[in-house]
């Protein structure tokens, strides 16, 4: 007989609200605008691989990862979409990108002598994308050197430019004119390529809060990436029709009645003031539940909100059950998602960390297991 062991704690990833995700956001797009599932930080914690699978047979023009290594890992799963490499390319690691089939992006003219140095190696032509960089101030070309970068890539013969794209840095804020102005700066390097006959495939600056919110930013492709995940930082049409993909949810392990005055957690951070019931919950830091929510985050139990309360263990925290008098050891605890009438975010979860909620799913651990909830089929009429 094999022995089991149940995980107290798990996230839930529902692939039917991804899949949801996917369409609501191409229903955005105009005729011919591809879209790009961007699934960096393995799915931005939810996991790249089944992910990647739904992205699949929802008919995403391509995938974006960060790394390299990213990307190799979904081509040793059997994923065959188109996979962009969004990030910088190291040069030891440009012959496992061609080898893997990965389109890279260049960033720099030393990128693209590196690409069409092994290109040429290989004899084949590999099709990159060329990053500008219009504002947001971490990778790409500047628009002072593009003239150059230009004449450099019309005379590799080992590369071919399929796209050509920026990333917008306040798109998600009030701050119009710094996206106007990159777009701006964006369309006369477009207008540059054509003078050297370069007319790439792929124009892209949009992300996320880009194709809700700025449509004349959707080029002929968009990488979207936390409004596929349900859990978009910026208010615009359509949004609230998104839906959270990621659900965390742990069960109570411990409920102990203790007396007014009781310390609670390493340092005693918190004492009780009054006769209390604290109850355990068998995650911690070491799970991802970030020390930045002691004495000041909340979770769901019953359909209620009950206070974290003393220092985040590495294994363990601990809630007042005391507004709870029927908890009881096994309960269901969510940390993120609904229960009842009651709903706990990401958002605001990242609001007492101050921080954002892509921090907050990209730090759930490993050790924490993903259960896949799988897409419901249509119902026919």
């Amino acid at each position: 007989m094999t022995a089991t062991c149940l995980p107290p704690t798990v996230a839930e990833i529902d692939l039917g609200a991804f899949a949801h995700n996917l369409q609501t956001t191409r229903a955005r797009l105009a005729p011919g605008c591809g879209l790009m599932a961007v699934l960096k930080a393995n799915a931005y914690g939810h996991g790249a691989v089944p992910l990647a699978r739904v992205a699949a047979q929802h008919g995403v023009t391509s995938l974006g990862v960060a790394r390299c290594q990213e990307g190799i890992a979904l081509r040793q799963q059997g994923i065959q979409l188109p996979i962009v490499v969004l990030g910088p390319t190291w040069p030891e690691e440009v012959e496992a990108l061609l080898t893997s089939q990965l389109t890279p992006v260049a960033g720099s003219l030393a990128d693209l002598q590196s690409f069409q140095a092994t290109a040429s190696r290989r004899d084949v032509v590999w099709a990159v994308h060329l990053k500008i960089d219009t504002g947001m101030g971490r990778f790409g070309v500047t628009p002072t050197d593009v003239p150059g970068v230009l004449a450099c890539l019309s005379a590799c013969t080992h590369l071919r430019l399929e796209g050509l794209m920026t990333h917008l840095a306040c798109a998600d804020t009030s701050d119009v004119a710094s996206v106007q102005q990159q777009l701006a700066r964006f369309q006369a390097v477009v207008r540059v390529c054509a003078q050297h006959a370069l007319r790439p495939r792929y124009i892209h600056a949009a992300n996320s809060a880009g194709v809700y919110r700025y449509p004349t930013s959707h080029g002929t492709l968009v990488r979207a990436g936390i409004a596929l995940y349900g859990t978009p930082t910026f208010a615009a049409p359509a949004v609230e029709q998104l839906r959270p993909v990621l659900h965390w949810k742990t069960r109570l392990v411990r409920v102990q009645a203790v007396p007014a005055g009781s310390g609670v957690g390493y340092g005693h951070t918190f004492v009780t003031r009054r006769a209390s019931v604290i109850g355990t919950l068998p995650l911690g830091y070491g799970d991802g539940l970030s020390r930045k929510l002691s004495n000041c985050g909340e979770v769901l139990l019953h359909g209620q909100r009950v206070p974290l309360v003393g220092q985040i263990c590495m294994d363990m925290c601990m809630v007042d059950l005391t507004a709870v008098p029927c908890a009881q050891v096994g309960d269901e605890v969510v940390l993120i998602g609904a229960q009842g009438n009651a709903r706990m975010t990401a958002e605001e979860l990242a609001m007492h960390c101050d921080s954002i909620p892509y921090e907050v799913l990209c730090a759930i651990s490993q050790r924490v297991p993903r259960r896949y909830l799988p897409v419901e089929p249509p119902i026919c009429p």
